[in-house]
């Protein structure tokens, strides 16, 4: 009888360590299932925690950014920071959007003219 209690206890532990790790999965499935997007123009204008990017006409998109946010130098091919940034640098955003607001967690860019 003890090996009956001993082997059931082993499977229950087992269906619990499977049920953890299926829920896991799926929590970790449904947040990358979080809408990726593209944004690509000119930077118009630089706030405390987004950008606003002109993406064609008059057509301006904010953007938040935030610790996480990485800055990349398109000429150098190299990491680099926000006070790199400057108006009118041609930009392209990958944002995942979070409440309706796209969040920018890579901002790749090319100052205009080549410097």
């Amino acid at each position: 009888m003890k090996r009956t209690r001993k082997s059931s206890a082993i499977r229950t532990a087992v269906a619990w360590s499977v049920f953890c790790i299926a829920s896991a999965l799926l929590c970790a499935s449904t947040n990358a299932q979080t809408k990726a997007k593209l944004i690509n123009g000119s930077l118009y204008r630089v706030h405390p925690g987004f950008l606003e990017v002109q993406t064609g006409g008059k057509n301006i998109v904010p953007v938040k950014v935030n610790a996480a946010t990485i800055y990349w130098n398109g000429k150098t091919d190299k990491k680099a920071t926000a006070k790199e940034l400057r108006i009118w640098d041609e930009v392209i955003i990958e944002a995942a959007e979070k409440d309706g607001i796209p969040v920018a967690q890579k901002v790749r860019f090319a100052h205009q003219g080549g410097t």
